[in-house]
């Protein structure tokens, strides 16, 4: 029953998605998710193809790069489903599976604790619908939706605790090192749990285990463990120093993101209000949210089991827990209201900073935030103690029907009282016709889409698009924009064309500099260049034709999809590739070697 309550909760959360599971994708278009998708597609045709996922040259064009897809384990196991029905079908499924996980992993490390069913459903919502996990669903970050393992991990520990063997030990492996694959900031937050829960039993309650029959077995998991994520975790770190690393995390970077965009304001977890703080699209235009709100119906809960509990013993391990994970998750310096307060004129430091100075894998934590999800399980856990003691000598109809009541007053209150949307908004996810038939092209070369200046995570979407017409585009995965086109006059002018509030083309545009910008282009190894008509104001639409025109002639219309499309001249283009002799080789263009002006795009025709 828990299960199936599970799963019609995910699906609920989640509610169209599952009647068009190949067409609507779970997450705001605008968002990471087209990101992730790419990645299911390109992870499962390099591995059905033979290739170890680690290198590609369909991103960052020319020059490709190093890329560890963070999703890599989930893809894995998609990957029949992919086969079934395609990339959007098979993140769909995943993204749906690690909620109903959550939830159901969550009720049954509750009841582990509890041993009381009908009390541990408050658990199901209060983790598996946390309104931070939806928000993760709505940025489309599908690896931290994915917070099952976490749980589950823990009550494998608990039964080793309870009853060791080396069954349960192998179980307990298998769990950890999955949760530290799936993502790494949950691998941490399951040794840090574990490290605790550990101590607390071994400090309050040391003779409920067979500490001699324990200990080698707990070693036994943690040396599985090690063993399952040790390849991953060192392809992860490798491109991550990679000189040609798609994703990098340089030290600035994860500063600045610390202090200026990924930041956890104190308030936020208990202020009811439908406005995120902080407010990333006032701040920088962008869709994505910061979601940390706990919920008072779990909070209250979890006062009460404090109350009703003698002694502490039976949830003293989850309220160590929810304070260590709430003092991470605040990050370095104390935020309030959005803003950082100040003491004789400097900041505030907490325990994170100093972790993040200290320790290794700390200083790559960019999302400090995520930490709420130890917090939602420790709020969760303490939450089914409560309402164990509250409805202890109710008849059991009774019991079940109050802790449903509850949970259903817990989803109210997510879905009004807190940033998070419920259900999560989903994003169409088909692929216009006109890239499938540049897949039939036989000439090489990569794709350009326009407008350019769109915002890092909306422009995402022209990296799902290869997914048909499987050819190189310029963008990374969350860059800026890439060199090369700023180096280039004619994309310099297309970029003006899309900041100005100007209704009509310039007069004395430098033409002959424009034509030799767009023969470089080509000469860079760009095929096609499209024009999103949808994505400019008509009158900006209208600028960026004209000037296109006048560098390539007139573009094939694609009305139904409103789409222009330019296809460069194949002599130019099949200079990036070798001469036009490789045309007849049937190479394929997904990695191709770099064009030799690309240092020099202004180079005479």
């Amino acid at each position: 029953m828990a299960a199936l309550a599970a799963l019609a909760l995910a699906l609920g959360l989640t509610w169209p998605v599952a009647l068009h599971p190949t067409a609507q994708v779970v997450g705001h278009p605008g968002n990471d998710g087209w990101n992730h998708i790419w990645g299911y597609w390109w992870v499962a045709e390099s591995l059905l193809s033979g290739d170890w996922p680690d290198q590609t040259g369909l991103l960052a064009w020319p020059r490709g790069g190093t890329l560890w897809f963070i999703d890599t384990v989930q893809v894995v196991l998609s990957l029949p489903l992919q086969l079934i029905g395609g990339p959007v079908l098979a993140y769909n499924a995943v993204v749906i599976a690690g909620l109903a996980f959550a939830s159901f992993a969550a009720w049954l490390l509750a009841r582990q604790l509890t041993r009381d069913a009908a009390a541990s459903t408050v658990a199901l919502v209060v983790y598996g619908a946390s309104p931070h996990l939806l928000g993760q669903a709505y940025n489309g970050i599908s690896e931290t939706v994915c917070a099952g393992w976490l749980p589950f991990t823990l009550w494998a520990l608990l039964r080793v605790l309870d009853r060791p063997t080396w069954g349960r030990a192998a179980v307990l492996g298998l769990s950890a090192g999955l949760c530290m694959l799936t993502s790494w900031y949950y691998g941490l937050f399951a040794a840090l749990a574990g490290v605790v829960v550990l101590a607390t039993r071994g400090v309050t309650r040391p003779y409920l285990v067979d500490w001699r029959a324990a200990a080698p077995r707990l070693a036994a998991a943690v040396a599985l463990a090690g063993a399952l994520v040790a390849p991953g975790f060192v392809a992860f770190q490798r491109s991550l120093g990679a000189a040609d690393a798609i994703v990098s995390r340089d030290p600035e970077f994860v500063w600045n993101s610390l202090l200026f965009h990924n930041i956890t304001d104190l308030a936020a977890f208990f202020l009811p209000g439908r406005t995120p703080s902080p407010d990333l699209f006032a701040m920088h235009g962008e869709e994505l949210v910061i979601v940390i709100y706990l919920g008072w119906a779990g909070l209250l809960l979890a006062g009460f089991a404090a109350l009703a509990t003698r002694r502490h013993r039976e949830f003293g391990a989850w309220l160590w827990l929810g304070l260590l994970f709430f003092l991470f998750s605040l990050g370095p310096y104390l935020n309030v209201g959005g803003e950082y307060l100040q003491v004789f004129g400097r900041r505030i430091p907490l325990p994170f900073l100093a972790l993040f100075e200290a320790f290794p894998v700390f200083d790559r934590i960019s999302h400090p935030f995520r930490f709420v999800v130890g917090v939602s399980l420790a709020v969760a856990m303490l939450a089914a103690v409560g309402l164990r003691h509250a409805l202890r000598a109710r008849a059991p109809r009774v019991r079940l029907g109050a802790a449903v009541a509850v949970s259903v007053l817990m989803l109210v209150e997510f879905g009004l009282g807190s940033p998070a949307h419920l259900p999560v908004p989903t994003a169409d996810a088909r692929v216009p016709a006109a890239y499938a038939a540049m897949a039939d092209d036989p000439v090489p070369g990569a794709v350009l889409d326009l407008p350019l200046t769109v915002p890092n995570l909306e422009r995402a979407v022209y990296v799902w698009y290869q997914a048909d017409h499987r050819r190189p585009v310029p963008w990374g995965l969350n860059d800026p924009m890439p060199s090369a086109l700023l180096a280039n006059r004619l994309m310099v002018s297309l970029m003006q064309v899309e900041a100005t509030r100007a209704t009509s083309l310039p007069g004395g545009l430098p033409a002959l500099d424009l034509i030799v910008s767009g023969r470089a282009l080509a000469r860079q190894g760009y095929r096609y260049v499209v024009l999103h008509e949808d994505l400019y104001p008509a009158f900006k639409r209208h600028q960026a034709e004209a000037l296109l025109t006048g560098v390539y002639g007139p573009p094939v219309r694609h009305d139904d999809d409103a789409l222009l499309v330019w296809t460069l001249p194949e002599d130019l283009v099949m200079e990036a590739f070798g001469g036009l002799a490789a045309a007849s080789t049937g190479a394929p263009p997904a990695a191709p070697a770099p064009p030799a002006d690309t240092a020099a795009p202004e180079a005479a025709p």
